[in-house]
C-alpha cells in the first residue's frame, strides 16, 4: 500500500512541474505583450515630422519674376532640446520623451515653406539663411521679399490608457514678411491648430499623424487664398 501510493504521488509530479511552467510562460508572455502595448519608461519614442498639404496658396497671376529667401524659422518653443515634439504617459504615470526623428521642426517647417511658395510660382532662392525677425538684421542680398517665421508650439503627446490611448497634438506658427530692401517688416500672420484621436492601440504612427496633421492645417490656414499674394505683389511694385 505505501509502495502503490509513493508510485501516484511520483507520477503526478511531471504533471504538477507541467502546469507550473506553462503557468509561468503564460505570465511571462502577457507581461511582454503589456510592455509591447503600454510601451515602457526606458528610451525613447521617435516620429518623422512631416507637411502634407490639404490646400494650396493660390498661384500667381502675375508678378512671376518675384524672387523670395526662405529663412530658417526659429523654434521660440521654451524647451532644451528642439529636437522634442512631445511625450508619451503610460498606466503606471512614468513619462517617455518623444523626438523628430530625420530633420529638427525649424527644418522641417522652413522646408514646408518652401515648397508651398515654389507650387504658388515663385522664384525660391536655394540658400535658407538664418534670421531673428527683426528689421536690423534683414540683408539687402536677402531680397527682394523675404520670407521668415516662428514655431511658436509644435506637440504631440499620448496617454497610454490600459484600455484607451488619447492622442492630442498642437501647433502654432507665425509667418513674417519682410522687404529686404527697405529692411522693413510689412505683414505678420500667425494661425494654431490642433488634432486628437482616441485608439485602442499605442503606436509611433498614430503620433506621427496627429502632429503632421495639426502641422499641415496650421500652414494650410495661414496660406491658402491671396492674400499673401497680394500682399508681396504690391511691396515688390513699390
Amino acid at each position: 500500500m505505501i509502495h502503490v501510493r509513493s508510485r501516484k504521488e511520483n507520477n503526478h509530479r511531471p504533471t504538477v512541474r507541467f502546469h507550473f511552467i506553462n503557468r509561468l510562460g503564460v505570465f511571462i508572455a502577457g507581461l511582454a505583450l503589456l510592455t509591447l502595448t503600454w510601451g515602457c519608461a526606458h528610451g525613447a519614442y521617435s516620429v518623422d515630422v512631416k507637411y502634407f498639404p490639404t490646400k494650396s496658396m493660390a498661384e500667381l497671376k502675375s508678378g512671376k519674376d518675384i524672387r523670395v529667401t526662405v529663412t530658417t524659422f526659429e523654434d521660440l518653443r521654451k524647451i532644451d532640446d528642439k529636437l522634442e515634439v512631445g511625450w508619451v504617459w503610460d498606466p503606471y504615470g512614468g513619462k517617455t520623451p518623444l523626438f523628430s526623428r530625420l530633420v529638427k521642426p525649424s527644418m522641417a517647417v522652413t522646408s514646408a515653406v518652401k515648397e508651398i511658395f515654389q507650387k504658388a510660382g515663385y522664384q525660391v532662392a536655394a540658400d535658407t539663411p538664418r534670421w531673428n525677425l527683426k528689421d536690423d538684421s534683414i540683408r539687402e542680398e536677402w531680397g527682394p521679399i523675404l520670407i521668415g517665421g516662428g514655431i511658436d508650439e509644435l506637440e504631440v503627446y499620448c496617454v497610454n490608457d490600459v484600455t484607451t490611448k488619447k492622442y492630442r497634438a498642437k501647433a502654432k506658427i507665425t509667418v513674417i514678411l519682410a522687404n529686404a530692401q527697405t529692411r522693413k517688416v510689412f505683414y505678420k500672420v500667425s494661425a494654431n491648430s490642433s488634432a486628437s484621436l482616441d485608439h485602442i492601440l499605442f503606436s509611433e504612427g498614430k503620433l506621427a499623424q496627429q502632429i503632421n496633421a495639426a502641422l499641415s492645417d496650421v500652414l494650410d490656414k495661414i496660406f491658402e487664398g491671396t492674400e499673401i499674394n497680394s500682399k508681396i505683389i504690391a511691396e515688390a511694385g513699390k
